[in-house]
């Protein structure tokens, strides 16, 4: 039943293309606008009111196309009315049986009792991570540790966890990506050691740390062992020239027996940067061919799966759509290629046919939303683990007055365009539109805006992009992350168009600036010629440069906010210094076991800095002026944005005229799902 259904979904696709062909063409151009609404811009009310319009046509393909799209939208807005639409399909379009079958199968029908029977989850809790794979048994996962940098190998069954490399203090040493062998005797990973990388094997024995061998010292990403457990797909990334940060990626295997790599593909840009999710690689089951996932062109961060012989074999393009696509693995019998895809409006699970050493017709949908998922493998038994964010975090705004120091007003959600990842938000300058990340879907850079809730994405010209900051002039946004070309670096972002320009080209740390007429940025950068820890201010007409003093800028660029520690004493400060020179000025000493947490914050009018206290009981939110004048506690907790993180940096920003906060709510958290029962039998 299942066969015929997905069948049936895909045979909706190739006639709803004919009818496309044959309808008019601006009805097309319409439809066509309605899906850039809700996919591009995020904007799904109003994508639906597009959606009802065209559901009035009497092209019934294209009514019951709009129908089906707008229930989609509904679902994504956790709106019942979606329940409704697909009723509506089943009862007043009974001549169109392909959106029948799909209505059907997502009000209960087939679709909804194999998700029920197999869909499940295995691991949750705060432990859960993408930087492993699931044992052939399905019974071990591993995965690192990121307090203190261990492998770890969680026990499904049992639901325990134990370490498989001792902790390395002060993070000197550092598991990453790791992979268990087909007979679930060995594991492969990489370690990062205090003199460089290390890429290990060792055997999986019943207790005690691992005793690896160190097979190279080159960073490799391990995907997937071999079925006869020889080989370990995997992929690097390597400097073009030593001069210039573009990277060439490789795809190839490295024999288990001596650590040898042998060089399958040249993608000539940038496939990965760790083993987490970025790509995928995966073995047929006869160990004949390897499927992965990567841009099909370098202007581009949508993925297309591609197939590879390993006897040197042409690329095979399999799966080539203008959707995001990505390999999720192989059906046991090595029939079928697995790969998630977003061309539906919802990631669903998708089966393309696969024999003689090519793809076979057109795909299968096997499951309809399977959330934004990445693959830990499969299991001999055909289960598909993978890993999956549950989050709702998302970005709040409430109404503050800082002279009484408090909220004065409860926070508000956004109800349009929910997008899952959203990072720390940044106020345009004329107080209108917010700027994030969003970690989902390869990154990009969201704008919401403040009157309507409406998101619009500036996708697919920075993937991993962090940290935005509106320029002053509200016309570009500085960002970190990586271009189209996998060049990691500090990047301006056209708030309009999204195309993104390089100003850094290399790795940085922290956050950059930009100078409040906006003509410089100021950065802090690890690798040469940037020193650690120095504050570079750049001039972006000339391109000069000179180290300056660091620590959060005022919004006039007069002073800096910055922190010292002494261990002797058992003390932080907070200081407060001219930006062009001079001694500092101490206005807050902490005693452990009170510490300072996350950043400082400036107002607005550059008077004061805001900053959070742990007392090692609870967190508060102080204010202090820079003037002279006594620090003072507000009267606002600060876990209404901490609580519910998932480490690194979950502050809050003030609007330009002070009087809106802006911060997250929600958790943040992931699971690992087994999903069962989707081949067809």
């Amino acid at each position: 039943m299942r066969k015929t259904v997905t069948g049936l979904v895909l045979a909706s696709a190739l006639l709803s293309s004919v009818m496309v062909a044959q309808r008019a063409p601006q009805q097309d151009v319409d439809l066509q606008a309605a899906i850039r609404t809700e996919t591009v811009d995020g904007d799904l009310r109003g994508a639906i009111a597009l959606y009802g319009n065209l559901a009035k046509s009497s092209d019934r393909a294209l009514a019951v196309q709009a129908l089906v799209r707008m229930a989609g939208a509904y679902q994504k807005l956790g709106d019942t009315e979606a329940r409704n639409i697909y009723e509506r399909i089943v009862r007043e379009f009974p001549d169109r049986k392909e959106e029948v079958a799909l209505a059907r199968a997502r009000l209960g029908g087939t679709a909804a009792v194999a998700s029920a029977k197999g869909d499940r989850a295995v691991w949750t809790g705060p432990n859960v991570d993408s930087f492993g794979r699931v044992s052939p048994d399905g019974r071990f996962i591993t995965y690192v540790d990121w307090n203190d940098g261990r492998l770890m190998m969680h026990d499904v069954a049992a639901n325990v966890d134990r370490a498989l490399t001792p902790a390395a203090p002060n993070y000197s040493q550092q598991a990453m990506g790791s992979a268990i062998s087909r007979d679930g005797k060995q594991v492969a990973y990489v370690w990062l050691a205090e003199k460089g990388v290390e890429f290990r094997i060792a055997a999986l024995q019943g207790s005690g740390f691992l005793e690896p061998r160190r097979l190279n010292t080159d960073y490799f990403s391990p995907f997937d062992w071999s079925p006869d457990d020889k080989w370990i797909a995997a992929a690097i990334s390597r400097p073009d020239r030593t001069d210039e940060p573009d990277r060439t990626d490789e795809i190839g295997l490295i024999a288990v027996a001596d650590g040898s790599f042998r060089s399958l593909k040249s993608v000539g840009r940038s496939l990965v940067r760790t083993a987490n999710g970025k790509t995928s690689i995966r073995f047929s089951p006869d160990g004949k061919y390897i499927a992965y996932d990567r841009p099909s062109t370098d202007t581009s961060l949508q993925r297309d799966v591609f197939v590879l012989a390993i006897d040197g074999g042409r690329e095979i393009p399999a799966v080539v759509h203008s959707a995001n696509d990505a390999v999720m693995g192989w059906s046991p019998d090595g029939t079928r290629l697995l790969f998630s895809s977003d061309r539906t409006g919802t990631v669903g699970l998708w089966a393309q046919p696969f024999a003689d050493g090519r793809a076979q017709g057109s795909p299968e949908l096997l499951k309809s939303d399977i959330g934004p998922s990445f693959s830990l493998g499969l299991t001999a038994s055909g289960a598909l683990y993978v890993y999956k964010s549950i989050s709702n975090r998302d970005i709040t705004i409430a109404p503050i007055d800082l002279e009484a120091g408090k909220l004065i007003g409860p926070p508000v959600s956004f109800t349009q365009g929910f997008v899952d990842g959203a990072g720390f938000a940044d106020w345009s300058p004329d107080g209108k539109y917010l700027a994030y990340p969003v970690t989902s879907n390869n990154g990009c850079v969201a704008i919401r805006s403040v009157a309507t809730g409406q998101v619009r994405r500036l996708a697919h010209t920075l993937s991993d992009a962090s940290a935005p900051r509106w320029s002053p002039d509200g016309r570009r946004l500085l960002a970190k992350g990586h271009d189209v070309r996998g060049r990691e670096g500090i990047f301006q972002i056209d708030a309009q168009s999204g195309e993104a320009t390089a100003v850094i080209l290399g790795e940085v740390t922290g956050l950059a600036e930009w100078s409040p007429d906006g003509k410089k940025v100021y950065f802090s950068g690890q690798l040469p010629p940037y020193r650690s820890g120095v504050i570079v201010e750049r001039d972006l007409a000339s391109g000069s440069e000179r180290e300056v003093r660091g620590g959060a800028r005022s919004p006039d660029g007069q002073y800096v906010a910055l922190r010292r520690q002494d261990a002797s004493t058992k003390t932080a400060s907070l200081l407060i210094a001219p930006f062009a020179g001079g001694e500092p000025r101490e206005v807050v000493r902490l005693t452990q076991p009170e510490v300072f947490e996350q950043g400082n914050v400036w107002t607005p009018d550059s008077s004061a800095v805001m900053f959070v206290k742990n007392t090692g009981a609870r967190r508060e939110l102080w204010l202090v002026p820079v003037a002279g004048g006594r620090p003072r506690k507000l009267d606002i907790d600060p876990d209404i944005w901490l609580e519910g993180s998932r480490g690194g940096w979950a502050g809050f920003s003030l609007s330009p005229d002070g009087r809106s906060i802006a911060f997250q709510m929600g958790k943040s958290a992931a699971e690992v799902w087994a999903l069962e029962n989707f081949l067809p039998k």
